[in-house]
């Protein structure tokens, strides 16, 4: 009996060790990739927006909101190469008065484990007229990496068309939740050039004159570590147009950042995936590795004894 005892405690141990490799190494891998179905809604709040108003031809005082709506393009996404998925956002800027101040759609493709840009599946982003735009994108675009570092990463910024560094700063707690703060600085930067009348640029004559247009931020981002995941985000944006070096007209002067709502629903949900993630990588697997551990030794300890037993 006490042999059919041990040989059970045997298997119940060699179980365990078996079932923290697969939590490990398979379950963990399944759950950490972003979602090829993703449907999502964050929404950014900017008060006392100063802002060029093309109507009136004036600065004026507003409060805008960006409503930005991501979806996964599973079609696309199956057809992309391993571990690659494929989203669209649509994002739309609206002002107190309903006006719509800016509109783009955006299809980006990347990793769904590290969130690195991948040049693969017709990527685009669309200009002023609508029009769609081929884009060759760099660096992380809309997350981090699943167990994201405390270190330096390249974030693609639109605006620029180009990956700028983003610095680790300091954990911060955002509602009770631990993230990773980072943060962006963008200088102010040419990013294109306008005909522009004469007589708003401060200049004599008519017609038109070619002026610059520059952008400048100060992206901060609170990512939650284990999903990789931006849970609270905020802008300080800066637009100008400048002429023979002066900046004449302010067109944008906003500091944005995700709503209460889309922070505490980021919160929730992605605070419990972070749970469940460091069970199966960590907890769980450590766990059964030493009781299965404990369990086996115990058992090859009492078959040797009974051996032993035997031979005297």
């Amino acid at each position: 009996m006490r042999g059919k005892a041990t040989q059970i405690l045997l298997g119940v141990g060699i179980f365990m060790l078996v079932t923290a490799g697969l939590l490990r190494f398979y379950a963990y891998d399944q759950l950490a990739v972003a979602p090829i179905d993703q449907n999502s809604i964050n929404t950014l709040v900017g008060p006392d927006a100063n802002v060029f108003d093309t109507g009136s031809l004036e600065n004026i005082t507003t409060n805008l909101t960006t409503t930005a709506k991501t979806v996964g393009l599973v079609k696309a996404t199956e057809k992309a190469p391993d571990d690659v998925v494929v989203w669209e956002t649509t994002t739309s800027t609206k002002s107190d008065d309903g006006v719509v101040r800016s509109r783009s759609v955006e299809r980006i493709a990347f990793n769904a484990h590290t969130g690195e840009a991948v040049n693969c599946c017709d990527e685009y982003q669309s200009d002023t007229e609508g029009t769609n735009v081929l884009v060759k994108r760099k660096g992380l675009l809309v997350k981090f990496p699943f167990n994201t570092e405390k270190k330096t990463y390249d974030w693609w910024d639109a605006d620029l068309g180009e990956a700028v560094p983003i610095k680790y700063v300091k954990e911060e707690e955002v509602k009770g939740l631990n993230t990773y703060k980072f943060e962006q600085t963008i200088e102010p930067t040419v990013v294109g050039t306008q005909d522009v009348p004469a007589s708003l640029l401060g200049e004599e004559g008519e017609g038109n004159l070619e002026a610059e247009m520059t952008y400048s931020n100060i992206r901060t981002l609170w990512v939650e570590p284990r999903t990789g995941v931006v849970i609270k985000r905020t802008e300080q944006q800066h637009n100008t147009i400048r002429y023979d070096g002066e900046d004449r007209i302010v067109t944008t002067d906003v500091t944005t950042g995700f709503d209460n709502k889309t922070i505490q629903d980021n919160v929730d949900t992605y605070g419990s995936l972070s749970t469940m993630l460091f069970l199966l990588r960590t907890l769980l697997p450590l766990l059964l590795l030493l009781v299965g551990l404990a369990l086996v030794g115990f058992a090859v300890v009492r078959m040797r004894s009974r051996g032993e037993h035997a031979e005297a």
